[in-house]
C-alpha cells in the first residue's frame, strides 16, 4: 500500500469495489451498517437474486438452506463479528437456488470503517465426492454385513477398524469390546478371561501368546469356542500393513468328520468281528500228524460255503495233511446247495493229494439226501466223528 493510500482511508474504501471485482471467486462487500453494498461478477453469476442492498442476516437467510437452529447460531456469530468479538465467521451451506451446490462462506473485517468482506468458495465437487465416497463406504459396510462369515479389519497398529455383524455374533461373549481403536490382543485376552475359548481355560496368557504368534504369522488355523462351535480363521495382509480376518463356522464340517471317523471305527470293528465270526464258523482242528477235522455247526449259505472251501484248502496246503474229516453233525439241513459244496470241497481236496471223510450224517439228513437224489459218489462217509477219526488213524497206519 502506497503512502497516499495509507494516509487516505476514504480513497481505499472507494477502491474496494474495484478490488473485489477482480477476485475470481464470488465476493461481496458489507458496509458498516451491515448491508451488502457491492458484489463482483462471480457473485452475480452464482445468484439470480444477489441480495444487493439487503442486510447481511437477511441475505444469509435468503441465499442458503438452513436448519433453524444452525441459522440462529450463524446469525449470532455475525453479530459477534460486527461487534468485534470474533475475527472470522465461517460456515458451509447449500444454495437455495438450483442446481444443488455447496459453498464455504467466510466473513471477515476489512479493517476499514467497519466494513466486512464476504467470500464464497464453491465446494460442490468435493461435497459430491465426499457424498459418493460416503455412499460407497455404506454400501461396502452393508455388503460386508450381509455375508455369512465373520469379517474384521485391523490397521497396521493392530487396532480394530471395522468388523461386521456376523463377527460380533460369533464372538458374542466379547462383542462389547469390538469398538474402533481396540487392539486385537486386548479383545483376544479379555475374551479368553471371560471363558470364550475352550483351549484357553487355565492358561490364558500362554494361549494368548500362541494366538498372537499365529495371528502375526497370518496362519490359517481352526479354533474351538467354549460352546463347542468350531471356526476356521483365515488372515491376510493389507497393502498398508493391516490385517483382514475371516471367521468361518465349520462346526457342521467338524461334526461330519467326527461322524465319518466314528463310522470308520465301527466298520473296522465290524470287519474284525466278521473275521472272528468267519474263523469261528470254519474251525479246523489238528488231531494227528496229517489229519485235520472241521466240525460244521449251523446252516451253510453260499458265503459260508466259500469260506469253508477256502479254509480247508489253505490249511491242507500249509500242513500237507493227507486226511480232512468234515463233520456235519451240527448242520440242520443238507440240501442240494450244501451237497454241492461238499462234493466241490472233496474234489478240491483230492486235487491237493489228500482225502476227505464226511461224518455225522444223521438219519433224517440221510433221508433228505435220498429224497433229493443226491449222490456223494466216491466221497467216504462215516456215521459219526468218532468213526471218522478211527478211519483216519487206521489209514495212517497202513
Amino acid at each position: 500500500m502506497d503512502p497516499v493510500t495509507q494516509s487516505d482511508p476514504a480513497r481505499l474504501i472507494q477502491a474496494l469495489p474495484g478490488l473485489i471485482e477482480r477476485l475470481p471467486g464470488p465476493c461481496a462487500l458489507v458496509d458498516a451498517t451491515g448491508h451488502v453494498v457491492t458484489i463482483n461478477a462471480a457473485w452475480r453469476d452464482m445468484f439470480v437474486h444477489d441480495c444487493l442492498g439487503v442486510s447481511l442476516e437477511t441475505a444469509c437467510a435468503a441465499l442458503f438452506v438452513w436448519e433453524p437452529a444452525l441459522l440462529a447460531g450463524i446469525t449470532q456469530e455475525i453479530r459477534d463479528l460486527r461487534a468485534g468479538l470474533i475475527s472470522l465467521c465461517q460456515f458451509e451451506v447449500t444454495l437455495q437456488e438450483p442446481p444443488e451446490r455447496w459453498v464455504v462462506a467466510n466473513l471477515a473485517p476489512t479493517g476499514l470503517a467497519g466494513t466486512l468482506i464476504w467470500q464464497l468458495t464453491d465446494v460442490t465437487r468435493w461435497q459430491l465426492s465426499e457424498s459418493e465416497a460416503t455412499m460407497q463406504w455404506h454400501q461396502f459396510r452393508d455388503a460386508i454385513d450381509s455375508i455369512s462369515d465373520g469379517f474384521a479389519l485391523y490397521d497396521r497398529q493392530d487396532r480394530l477398524v471395522f468388523c461386521n455383524r456376523r463377527y460380533r455374533e460369533i464372538y458374542a461373549t466379547s462383542a462389547d469390546l469390538m469398538v474402533t481403536g481396540r487392539t486385537f490382543a486386548e479383545i483376544l485376552r479379555i475374551g479368553a478371561e471371560r471363558g470364550q475359548y475352550a483351549e484357553a481355560e487355565g492358561r490364558v496368557e500362554e494361549w494368548v501368546a500362541e494366538c498372537l504368534e499365529r495371528h502375526f504369522a497370518l496362519e490359517t488355523v481352526e479354533q474351538q469356542l467354549s460352546d463347542g462351535r468350531w471356526l476356521r480363521i483365515v488372515e491376510r495382509p493389507t497393502s498398508d500393513g493391516g490385517i483382514v480376518g475371516i471367521r468361518s463356522d465349520i462346526t457342521d464340517i467338524k461334526r461330519a468328520e467326527e461322524l465319518r471317523r466314528q463310522r470308520d471305527v465301527q466298520e473296522e470293528v465290524i470287519r474284525a468281528q466278521g473275521a472272528m465270526l468267519a474263523e469261528l464258523s470254519t474251525p479246523i482242528l489238528r488231531i494227528s500228524t496229517g489229519t485235520l477235522v472241521m466240525p460244521l455247526i449251523g446252516s451253510i449259505d453260499s458265503a459260508r460255503a466259500e469260506r469253508v472251501v477256502e479254509a480247508i484248502l489253505a490249511e491242507i496246503a500249509e500242513t500237507r495233511a493227507q486226511i480232512m474229516i468234515l463233520d456235519i453233525t451240527g448242520v440242520p439241513i443238507v440240501d442240494t446247495q450244501t451237497a454241492a459244496v461238499l462234493l466241490r470241497c472233496a474234489s478240491a481236496v483230492a486235487l491237493l493229494g489228500a482225502e476227505m471223510v464226511l461224518t455225522g450224517i444223521r438219519p433224517d439228513v440221510a433221508q433228505t439226501v435220498i429224497a433229493l437224489g443226491i449222490e456223494f459218489g466216491d466221497l467216504i462217509t462215516r456215521a459219526d466223528l468218532q468213526d471218522g477219526i478211527r478211519y483216519a488213524l487206521n489209514r495212517r497206519r497202513t
